[in-house]
């Protein structure tokens, strides 16, 4: 989709024919909620702006409409974290390590469910 025009991005989709719009509510999955908790006390501390988050997500170019939006949020999030030097790549890695061993969780590129994924 992107480069129909000068300055598209992956979320400029206005127009293009995507099927009918799912409009029930799934609620939101445990992470899910986790991700959105960040951004809310980052956004009201004034950590992070929301054109910040929304540029970090449009950064995210063919990626973009590959992922869901819980993860398209996540992703941003890192991108600004890491950009403004409040983690590191190892921190944030010793961490994920850290919680998927506690919990028994595997490495979300090992995941059955992302690689049958066909989005």
């Amino acid at each position: 989709m992107s480069g129909t025009y000068p300055n598209q991005g992956p979320q400029d989709i206005g127009g293009v024919e995507a099927g009918p719009v799912d409009t029930l509510d799934h609620g939101m999955k445990f992470w899910e909620r986790q991700a959105n908790s960040l951004r809310s006390v980052l956004q009201r501390n004034k950590i992070m702006r929301t054109d910040e988050l929304r540029r970090a997500a449009e950064d995210l170019g063919p990626r973009y409409s590959q992922l869901a939006y819980f993860e398209i949020t996540t992703s941003a999030l890192r991108t600004v974290l890491l950009e403004k030097g409040l983690i590191t790549e190892d921190e944030l890695k010793a961490k994920m390590d850290e919680v998927r061993a506690r919990f028994n969780v595997p490495d979300e590129m090992e995941s059955p469910l992302k690689k049958g994924a066909a989005r």
